[in-house]
């Protein structure tokens, strides 16, 4: 029976709190109808003795699902949402870990630094030496240093939950505490962090998560509270199990826990986070080994801020748990992120095996039946067409188009309507405004130029175009041909929200000059000083055509009929320049204001683009163009190095006018994203040419990106 006590400040005991400990035994997996095991578990968990309810959100590959059971509210009786916040506890240590892992990896830290370099004086006495203690051992427990939440001030916490603490005062209370040895789960350890991420960076850990973690995935329903003691959302209540009772304790100041513990988040959000952490998307491929290199522990293969355990069935989950009072959950998933899963109820004391026992059934092993070679092709053929079907279900995508190159056999397939206005199949044959793809083919222009030894890629800018980059800050003696290539030039991009959004549309047809679009350019004051950064530029590309020019004597646009279209027969590709028209049956383009309505704007002035965009072309030329590219048949192997050798960005890899991306199991290839008017595409592969895609959707705006990067992933991916 579930007895609820609601707390009115009486003293309570608690033997584990804060310490995500989570050990799995061996269950068995017989399916049932209607329900899958997982469910069954979820139900079976939430109908348990002193257990309140089940919140439980999972990624698997494409497919997301939320299920909740049992009761968000005792007293009152209320159900459980699944997509109810909750305090995560111990899980906020993968948040920190994530954060001083990125500052390694940006070199702004070492892992192997001592607490003493970053906080001198902070960690000494009793027997304490932050000179012998590393970031490293922070991070994975084994710094010796104790864990300040003795049972003592549990019973301090529980029986005045509104008490505040400074990372300080915690600190301080675990130096009281002689050291301890080998592995020892201590909050103290990733409080330490919080203060060597603020001492770093200038801001606090909090501040830092926000940054690197919540805003750019977009983690709209993850907070960290600091000394609040409310849930900004709704939300289940808490309870604290004390062996006899269930005891409301949802409101708690969790500056007790402070970086080792205080965030709230959801199920989703939490999926989202190791989803991306898992798979690479916020660690280096070197800083992403460092944490996942472990050692033995109760909690099993402990890496730095996330551990490994082992199922019965072999089966490796990666992630972390976290104990509050209230709150028991554990998130994480597979090592490549690819299955990913979010468990959270609302009470502490007593639910660890129930997570044990979601845990079993979701991450069983499936049978799979051995397929021929020929079944696995037209598997995923039909399963990449199907992600296609799936995307085009969204109002805001008209119809999407794909194709490519695989298994020496090419394919194509669209799925929608080619016009709102007057319904009519999409075809994989139609012709398409190819936007930013159009900077490979400048670039390989400028490679092969390089090839021949016609121009170097490290010769400036004022050297080809004397005069043309000065002023505002900016000399074209101090810029390459590279860092043009590669957007590390510093210049500003002409292209801004405004141009984009409100000037083009409301003039499509006006031409824009080469001077005019430098002049916009440079107009505004560099981004950076040449090679000190990454920042994508138009203008970068449009200086690359005009050197074509000057070492030619062609425009960029007959050096690429010359050496690309014409050579390999791309008869439906053209550089539209100033045509306002798209040649060949073609889908109608929608475009998206900022109010998120759609509305044609197929016919424009692709002047604004010039080399940087003005291209037309379709699924199959396409595919013959990255074929022969990265099939190493337009360069030879040193200037094909060349375009390979990268600097870091927020698209991935940057290369001189292509760049690599990687699907959530970490499989590469390599191409270009072409975003303009009315229409969104991408061409790319594997190198050797031998596997490309295509793909082409007939509008702008977030839901397409979404819908692109899942058939990449879909297409590249395991």
């Amino acid at each position: 029976m579930k007895s609820l006590t609601m707390r009115k400040g009486m003293a309570l005991t608690l033997t584990a709190i804060v310490a995500g400990t989570l050990l799995w035994p061996a269950y068995g997996s017989v399916h049932a109808k209607g329900q899958t095991l997982t469910q069954q578990a979820i139900d079976k968990a939430a109908h348990a003795d002193n257990i309140p309810g089940v919140i439980v959100t999972v990624k698997k590959g494409d497919a997301n699902w939320l299920y909740a059971s049992g009761e968000a509210n005792m007293e009152r009786n209320h159900k459980v949402d699944a997509d109810s916040a909750f305090r995560i506890g111990s899980t906020t240590k993968s948040f920190v870990a994530a954060v001083a892992l990125q500052l390694a990896g940006e070199k702004k830290l070492s892992l192997d630094d001592t607490v003493e370099k970053w906080l001198p004086g902070v960690v000494k006495g009793n027997g304490h030496d932050g000179n012998k203690v590393t970031i490293r051992q922070l991070l994975n427990h084994t710094s010796g240093i104790p864990n300040y939440l003795d049972e003592t001030f549990k019973n301090s916490i529980l029986a005045d939950p509104d008490q505040n603490f400074t990372a300080e005062q915690l600190i301080a209370r675990s130096l009281t505490m002689k050291p301890v040895t080998g592995f020892e789960y201590s909050n103290t350890n990733t409080v330490i962090v919080g203060l060597i991420i603020q001492k770093v960076t200038g801001d606090t850990y909090a501040e830092q998560i926000k940054k690197r973690i919540i805003e750019p995935l977009k983690l709209k329903e993850t907070f960290l509270p600091g000394s609040s003691a409310d849930i900004p959302k709704k939300n289940a209540r808490g309870y604290l199990n004390t062996g006899d009772q269930l005891v409301d304790i949802t409101l708690l100041n969790p500056s007790f826990t402070n970086a080792a513990g205080e965030m709230i988040s959801t199920g989703e959000d939490m999926t989202t986070f190791f989803r991306a952490l898992l798979s690479g998307k916020l660690l280096t491929p070197e800083i992403q080994k460092e944490m996942m290199t472990t050692i033995d522990s109760p909690l099993g293969r402990f890496g730095l801020g996330i551990y490994e355990t082992k199922l019965a069935n072999g089966v490796s989950v990666w992630g972390h748990g976290g104990g509050i009072p209230g709150f028991t959950n554990f998130a994480g998933g597979t090592a490549d992120g690819q299955h990913v899963i979010s468990i959270n109820i609302n009470v502490l004391g007593g639910a660890e095996t129930h997570i044990h026992d979601i845990l079993a059934p979701e991450f069983a092993i499936e049978t799979k039946q051995e397929l021929t070679k020929e079944e696995q092709r037209k598997k995923h053929r039909e399963d990449v067409k199907l992600v296609m079907d799936q995307v085009v279900t969204n109002k805001k995508i008209p119809s999407v188009a794909a194709g490519g190159l695989k298994d020496g056999q090419r394919w194509s397939y669209a799925k929608g309507t080619a016009s709102f206005e007057i319904p009519r199949p999409v075809k994989p044959s139609f012709s398409f405004r190819i936007g930013s793809i159009t900077k490979t083919f400048t670039a390989a222009v400028v490679l092969q130029l390089a090839e021949e030894r016609q121009l170097s890629l490290d010769d400036s800018v004022e050297k080809w175009l004397p005069g043309i980059v000065q002023g505002n800050g900016y000399d074209g003696n101090n810029i390459t041909i590279r860092q043009l290539l590669n957007h590390t030039s510093g210049l500003a991009n002409y292209t801004d929200l405004d141009m984009r959004d409100i000037t083009l549309p409301q003039n499509p047809f006006r031409y824009y000059s080469v001077d005019e679009l430098i002049s916009k350019a440079l107009a505004k004051p560099p981004v950076f000083a040449p090679g000190e950064g990454w920042s994508y530029s138009n203008v970068n590309t449009v200086l690359a055509g005009q050197i074509i020019l000057k070492v030619t004597g062609d425009t960029y646009a007959e050096q690429i009929r010359k050496r690309f279209i014409e050579p390999l027969g791309m008869t439906r590709t053209f550089v539209t320049e100033a045509s306002s028209r798209i040649p060949g049956d073609h889908a109608s383009g929608y475009n998206m204001d900022r109010s998120g309505h759609l509305y044609d704007m197929t016919e424009v002035n692709q002047s604004w683009a010039n080399a940087a965009g003005d291209m037309v072309s379709t699924i199959d030329d396409l595919t013959t163009f990255f074929s022969a590219l990265l099939g190493g048949k337009l360069l030879n192997k040193e200037i094909m190095d060349q375009m390979l050798t990268t600097v870091d960005s927020p698209i991935g890899k940057v290369g001189l006018g292509i760049y690599e991306e990687k699907t959530p199991d970490g499989q590469s290839y390599w191409g270009h994203a072409g975003g303009t008017f009315g229409y969104e595409s991408r061409a790319g592969g594997t190198l050797g040419g031998k596997h490309i895609l295509v793909t082409v959707m007939n509008a702008v705006g977030p839901e397409v990106i979404t819908g692109r990067d899942k058939i990449f992933n879909k297409e590249f991916g395991r």
